[in-house]
């Protein structure tokens, strides 16, 4: 699903008080979008920090399925979410499900980038006469997320092979092992799982291993924000217009357009992801990924999200 700021110009234009400093006269229009200008930043970073540290922890069994269920040849491991689940669960128990957890800790401060990043380049383009919230709540969001990439990448790339070292055989076969043999060699000797996916990595591919797929991380997490923001406001437009009652609950219609918008840019990314995924792990080159990940399975299948 591809973005441009002339569909974004679409979307209702902001109120003159959405921005407005609070207890500050201005007109009786509902306060529409909640900028750093509204909150106590003293409470908002510990609120951040403990709610994407929650919502992190909840998640991450998800995460794990999805790795292991788009690293697949079509069902030739898994034959659906809830089979990956009691499989691995059956496997390995509760610690399968949550295996390469502490390495991804460091993308929490990706929220702190995130949150600095979008809020200040939001307010830069409302100062500089962009009208539209979701043109420039979009904008803001791919680039945020761009700059996250340089934690994101590497973290996620040692906790994908985490992820699936007690079924590596399977979910890379016929794909280059450099990096899965080392590991094991290292497990062998008594280096931790971790430690040892990282020094394998190094030793296969030395830095630039930590940013395999960086280009195809970027264009699955940029679009995802550009396509959920656009989204998000635009949905909250909707609301707007369909049911204008100003003493509705704010916080009912945030919940309902952040789940639409988010499941919107999920559809519309997921080809992508499971390209990344495939393109970090499997260790080929663009080229060979494409190759290697058919039509139906990039298109089709749906793999991460469990479909079928």
């Amino acid at each position: 699903m591809s973005f441009s700021l002339e569909m974004a110009q679409m979307i209702p234009a902001a109120p003159r008080d959405c921005y407005a400093v609070p207890g500050k006269p201005g007109n009786s229009d509902p306060l529409t979008v909640v900028g750093w200008e509204h909150m106590d930043l003293k409470l908002f970073y510990p609120s951040a920090l403990l709610s994407t540290w929650s919502i992190r922890t909840a998640l991450y069994p998800l995460a794990v399925l999805r790795s292991q269920l788009q690293l697949q040849k079509q069902n030739t491991v898994y034959r659906s979410t809830l089979h990956a689940y009691s499989d691995i669960s059956r496997r390995e128990g509760f610690r399968g499900l949550y295996r390469g957890f502490w390495i991804t800790v460091p993308q929490i401060g990706c929220s702190f980038i995130y949150s600095t990043i979008f809020e200040k380049c939001r307010a830069i383009m409302h100062e500089n006469g962009v009208k539209s919230i979701g043109g420039a709540a979009a904008v803001a969001g791919g680039l945020a997320s761009f700059a996250t990439q340089s934690i994101f990448v590497p973290t996620d790339i040692i906790a994908q092979y985490m992820m699936i070292y007690k079924n590596t055989d399977k979910l890379t076969a016929g794909h280059d092992k450099a990096v899965i043999e080392g590991v094991a060699n290292y497990v062998k000797n008594g280096n931790g799982l971790g430690t040892s996916v990282i020094k394998s990595i190094y030793k296969a591919d030395g830095v630039m291993g930590f940013y395999r797929g960086f280009w195809a991380s970027a264009a699955v997490y940029i679009p995802q924000m550009l396509t959920f923001w656009s989204s998000y406001y635009y949905m909250l437009g909707l609301f707007s217009k369909f049911n204008p009652v100003t003493d509705r609950s704010l916080l009912i219609d945030q919940a309902v357009a952040a789940t639409i918008g988010g499941s919107i840019s999920t559809i519309a990314t997921n080809p992508m992801e499971l390209f990344r995924v495939r393109l970090q792990v499997h260790r080929s080159s663009y080229s060979k990924t494409t190759h290697s990940s058919n039509h139906r399975e990039l298109d089709l299948r749906w793999n991460g999200c469990g479909w079928i």
